[in-house]
């Protein structure tokens, strides 16, 4: 886990787990992959396994909720 200080001091998330995603998003963790391998997010293979950043998921959820969901 990779953490900054905000401005009141405390420590931000920058980056979360595949499954952490999949917890925050209500899907299988092979739902979350899909969204990589599609390029709907994106990931950090710097580290052994794959970290999402922060702003990938905010982006993620910002394209999708203000698309109109196509319903």
């Amino acid at each position: 886990m990779v953490n900054r200080l905000n401005g009141s001091g405390r420590l931000e998330r920058l980056f979360y787990t595949v499954p952490e995603v999949a917890e925050m998003f209500g899907v299988s963790h092979k739902t979350v992959y899909d969204f990589l391998k599609r390029g709907l997010l994106q990931a950090s293979s710097a580290i052994r396994h794959k970290r999402i950043a922060r702003t990938s998921v905010e982006s993620f959820v910002a394209r999708t909720v203000n698309s109109g969901g196509g319903q």
